[in-house]
């Protein structure tokens, strides 16, 4: 099977739960730039068309500081939004539906990395 690891160019998810403390319009715009983001990333990764796939968003941090994974899920939908749909300008769809018969999506991952700066990752593996 084969697998892809897409650094992420934030050292934080751009998409939280209280990102816009109650403004729709700023978690919306954060929502479409990830997405942009994500599908522009892809592209430039030559990611393939699969049958099925397993995502897991993991963001990899060099302190001990409790966070919660949870809140990560926000982020990791826009970027399987992206992998999945063709609507967007922005897209880059790689399986026919984001839904578990297509995509596997895990719940997001904390990893600890002593002293490294704060980053984030998107595994895509291929799925019989």
């Amino acid at each position: 099977m084969r697998e892809w690891v897409i650094e992420l160019p934030w050292a934080t998810p751009p998409v939280k739960p209280n990102g816009g403390h109650g403004n729709i319009h700023s978690h919306a715009r954060k929502v479409k730039q990830a997405r942009q983001v994500m599908g522009l990333l892809a592209r430039q990764a030559k990611l393939p068309t699969l049958d099925r796939c397993e995502v897991l968003l993991t963001w990899h941090v060099g302190d001990r500081i409790a966070r919660d994974a949870d809140n990560l899920a926000w982020t990791l939908k826009p970027l399987c939004d992206a992998l999945a749909s063709g609507k967007g300008a922005w897209d880059h769809k790689i399986v026919q539906d984001d839904t578990p018969a297509f995509m596997v999506k895990h719940m997001p991952a904390i990893e600890y990395v002593k002293g490294q700066p704060k980053r984030m990752t998107l595994t895509v593996r291929e799925l019989p």
